[in-house]
């Protein structure tokens, strides 16, 4: 649903496919990365010359291509290629370490895996040796790098791309309206990710509820930092291109790179969560800025203090688009500023028969027993959703006809809805979920660390900070660079915690679980001593 639009049919469509956009606008500037622009005819060839690659290597319709590269164009051609051949494409964090990759792949038997090496290390290929170990049977294709003197089967995304004529061979595989084209990784509270399951035509549609909402056109240049392998950002990549728009493309955040590109570029959309607004913003102070070919910004993922609504409206002079939603496709938007400012992610007045679910209506719903909770009352946020969620290995969810987000919220009697936390915490780390229990099972294998555990502090530019609070085996605990350190070889690095916090004790419920509220109360409230990483 949405407060600004509710059409039924859109008079701003999409092109039907991106190869169909390559072809109705060869010459225009597609994308544009490091200086470099690629046209859209370029892009179209550069798909189909990967698709036939993909083929002569005995990639098949149905099997999964992992995408780990950075926000670049060869990840957009990545999308275009799989498709094209009719496998199913699977974006990954390009900071996953070795163990994370590799579950990755068995979880989704994936047939190959684009690679880019991370510079950061003081060994890059660390973690594609212990893929390849897990893994022997995914072919792994470089991107960016020259591997020389190693022990590991790859293929170079370069060679791939001189390898063909831009043709795919013919009796090519099309995907079909129900054929899975994507795989949208979730966090969750287990801390190991669902991928959800799309079609293209399904897809397609999502997109265009986002494209109803703000109209883009073939003029729009939009900045993309947001991670592409994710959902939301991988929409918003995608509908610019298939509105005939261009994309500048950043492959690593900076405020100051962003307002660069701004003047630049001439930018006229801005995606970025509230973390991202807040560092925009502030560097507005420091510099002589040129913002003034914005005309919209678009946010989600995390609440917006009213503070910086006003800032983002005032500073930037824009308007907002506001999107509530997640991986499973479900979403909500508004444009209204009052919404915005109260903190409402939009007037979703629930329109389906009293007490049951229709398509696209929203509402809150008692966690015990399902039943729609009275205007000002706290519940489950829920979506209407006579289709079934599938997920790749799981079961469909949503089976009683509506589907639940685990997010906390309030409708109004006006019908605003609030969102208002989680049921099952998770930190909500500047837009990137954080598991508390997957930080904790491996803090605990530290040898200096007796118990731990892990909570979300308050902090102004990431919306909520990861805190570790660790019990000492000993008089002498880990620091927060060493306990980085430690966690890093198995985690995300968005997943390393921020802060660190030495307890006397982890409180606990009676059955063993961390009392989270305890906790919080004597860190947070009881302002205890911590640690802190250097400030953003």
């Amino acid at each position: 649903m949405s407060s600004s639009n509710n059409a039924n049919v859109s008079d701003v469509l999409l092109a039907p496919s991106l190869d169909a956009a390559c072809r109705r606008w060869p010459d225009r500037p597609a994308i544009t990365y490091h200086g470099q622009t690629t046209t859209y005819a370029e892009l179209g060839d550069k798909v189909r010359t990967l698709a036939a690659s993909y083929q002569r290597l005995g990639i098949k319709a149905g099997d999964r291509i992992v995408c780990q590269l950075p926000d670049c164009p060869e990840h957009i051609v990545a999308i275009g290629a799989a498709w094209a051949c009719g496998a199913i494409h699977v974006g990954a964090d390009n900071d996953l370490t070795g163990e994370e990759l590799s579950w990755l792949l068995d979880y989704t038997d994936a047939a190959a895996l684009l690679y880019h090496p991370r510079r950061d290390r003081e060994d890059p290929l660390a973690d594609l040796h212990v893929v390849a170990k897990s893994c022997p049977e995914t072919r792994m294709i470089f991107h960016d790098w020259e591997p020389s003197g190693i022990d590991l089967p790859y293929l170079d995304l370069a060679e791939l791309f001189d390898g063909g004529q831009g043709q795919l061979p013919s009796g090519e595989p099309l995907l079909g309206s129900d054929d899975t084209a994507v795989l949208f990784l979730t966090s969750g509270t287990t801390g190991k990710p669902k991928g959800v399951m799309e079609s293209l035509p399904v897809y397609w549609s999502k997109m265009q509820f986002f494209t109803d909402a703000f109209r883009p056109g073939p003029d729009d240049v939009h900045l993309i930092y947001l991670p592409v392998s994710h959902v939301f950002g991988m929409r918003l990549a995608l509908l610019a291109l298939l509105r005939g728009g261009r994309i500048v493309l950043m492959d690593r955040f900076s405020p100051r790179q962003a307002l660069r590109l701004i003047a630049e570029e001439r930018v006229t959309v801005l995606p970025g969560m509230p973390t991202h607004l807040t560092l925009i913003t502030n560097e507005l102070d420091n510099g002589d800025y040129d913002v003034t070919s914005l005309r919209w910004v678009i946010s989600a993922a995390a609440n917006l203090p009213p503070g910086l609504v006003e800032k983002v409206y005032d500073r930037l002079g824009v308007e907002l688009l506001y999107v509530y939603g997640c991986s499973e496709g479900f979403t909500t938007e508004t444009t209204d500023r009052q919404d915005i400012v109260q903190g409402s992610v939009g007037n979703l007045v629930f329109e389906g028969p009293e007490g049951t679910a229709a398509d696209g209506t929203v509402a809150i719903l008692d966690p015990d027993d399902a039943t729609p909770v009275p205007p000002g009352e706290i519940g489950e946020i829920a979506f209407g959703a006579r289709v079934p969620v599938r997920y790749w290995r799981r079961p469909p969810v949503a089976t009683d006809g509506w589907y639940h987000t685990g997010d906390l919220g309030r409708m109004d009697t006006e019908g605003r809805v609030y969102v208002l936390g989680r049921l099952k915490q998770v930190v909500n780390r500047g837009g990137l979920k954080v598991s508390p229990g997957e930080v904790e099972v491996a803090m605990v294998r530290h040898p200096k660390v007796a118990d731990a555990a892990v909570i979300a502090t308050p902090d102004p530019v990431l919306g909520e900070a990861t805190c570790a609070c660790i019990l000492p085996n000993d008089d002498d605990p880990p620091d927060l660079e060493e306990l980085r350190s430690f966690l890093g070889i198995g985690l995300a690095r968005h997943k390393l915690p921020d802060e660190l916090c030495l307890v006397e004790s982890i409180p606990r419920t009676q059955i063993g679980k961390v009392n989270r509220p305890a906790l919080e109360t004597l860190v947070i409230d009881g302002e205890r001593p911590r640690q802190r990483l250097r400030p953003h």
